[in-house]
């Protein structure tokens, strides 16, 4: 019980080193980070440490084989500078025990790493590493002890044996715990994927509302008319304004970005109104504006919640049926901002209603569903809410809460 006991605890030794080092690879994958190579050399040289400090089963003027494993982790990460100096470390230490034999021991480990590079197979090398420095501490323990060869071959034999079961299983250990977090890696790489995914067609669906009023006025444009150059180009120039501003948004690949400043939100949703009231105007529906005849300010992103409004009430025009009507309100309540839009169009079925945030989830046949994603997303980093409440062929209502800002600063 005793010797399995050392086993043991010569193994839980060595682990704790190759353990640091398993988590620190882990910390620097996890976070992109760039290895450094000075930590292989640690873990070699702490292997050393571990080894000469609490080793147990020496045999009288027998090295401890397992010094190897430094070399052999050194051939798993194939780090050249490792390699060099992990064999300078067995060499010393080995040459402690057989002080006039140290070019034998500089021409074996040459011989291992000239194995190395024709092998590449860790689990062979570690094999015949094992054999090999098993003949030769045997051939050199001989010439230097006056003791019984066939003790002598059974004790270098058990110690072999127990080393090459070791490192057999440390590498285990390594090599699995490499592909857990290469398996890990892939999956960070599939959502990172699913999140430029998920970013190209949101900027897909609101580069069409920009598209889709620029394509409304220039098919409204008379070029006979100056009226119309001087109401609809500076118009369209703030919607390919808008269109670059979301690209830009695309090619960051963050999170979206809010760049809050004191606006008033009233005289925001009165600009929206003017953009959209010729489109009202064309398709004869009845818009009533409610908007408070006040400043309100708040603290926000202009062009962000632009994108919000302009993709609701878009939403609410192609619900409506013919001569539909339209409802764009807003009132202050407990220092927030309630902003409501009503339309008396086809309504949302009650099973549709709770899904509505979902990214993906549309009823339209060439809807993306990410319209009212995005825009629930860009409320709530302003701080605000967005409900709906409808009702299947009656109406649907929109209310967006935003805190106001008390004091102006």
């Amino acid at each position: 019980m005793e010797v399995l006991y050392s086993l043991f605890l010569n193994l839980m030794h060595i682990m704790f080193p190759i353990s640091l080092y398993l988590l620190y690879v882990l910390y620097k994958k996890t976070y992109d980070k760039k290895e450094n190579d000075l930590a292989i050399l640690l873990v070699i040289a702490s292997i050393l440490y571990i080894t000469l400090k609490f080793n147990t089963l020496v045999f009288t003027n027998i090295p401890f084989l397992i010094i190897n494993l430094g070399l052999i982790i050194a051939y798993l990460k194939q780090t050249k500078l490792g390699i060099v100096f992990a064999s300078i470390l067995c060499i010393s230490y080995y040459t402690n025990f057989y002080s006039n034999f140290l070019i034998i021991f500089i021409l074996i480990y040459l011989l291992y790493y000239f194995i190395y590079l024709k092998v590449k197979n860790i689990f062979k090398v570690t094999l015949i590493i094992s054999i090999l420095q098993t003949i030769l501490i045997y051939i050199l323990s001989l010439i230097t002890n006056d003791i019984n060869s066939f003790i002598l071959l059974f004790e270098i034999i058990f110690i072999s044996v127990y080393v090459y079961i070791m490192i057999t299983i440390i590498i285990y250990i390594i090599k699995t715990s490499e592909n857990i977090l290469k398996l890990h890696m892939s999956y960070k790489e599939l959502e990172r994927e699913k999140q430029i995914k998920n970013r190209l067609f949101q900027i897909t669906h609101e580069i069409k509302n920009p598209i889709a009023v620029c394509k409304g006025y220039l098919d409204m444009f008379d070029v006979n008319n100056p009226k119309c150059a001087r109401d609809y180009i500076p118009i369209m120039r703030e919607e390919i304004s808008r269109t670059l501003y979301l690209l830009e948004d695309f090619l960051a690949m963050n999170k979206v970005k809010i760049n809050k400043d004191i606006i008033d939100i009233n005289l925001l949703l009165e600009d929206i109104i003017n953009h959209y009231s010729l489109i009202f105007e064309e398709k004869n529906i009845d818009f009533e504006n409610d908007i408070e005849d006040e400043e309100i300010y708040i603290n926000g992103d202009y062009n962000r919640l632009t994108q919000v409004f302009l993709n609701l009430l878009k939403n609410s025009v192609e619900a409506l049926k013919d001569k539909g009507k339209i409802t764009l309100s807003s009132k202050v309540k407990n220092d927030k901002i309630y902003i409501k839009i009503k339309d008396n169009g086809v309504g949302i079925a009650k099973e549709n209603l709770n899904r509505l945030k979902e990214p993906f989830y549309t009823t339209k046949i060439r809807g993306t569903g990410l319209g009212v994603s995005l825009s629930n997303e860009i409320i709530l980093a302003h701080n605000g809410s967005l409900t709906y409440e409808s009702k299947e062929g009656e109406y649907t209502l929109v209310t967006v809460i935003l805190p106001i800002k008390k004091e102006l600063s």
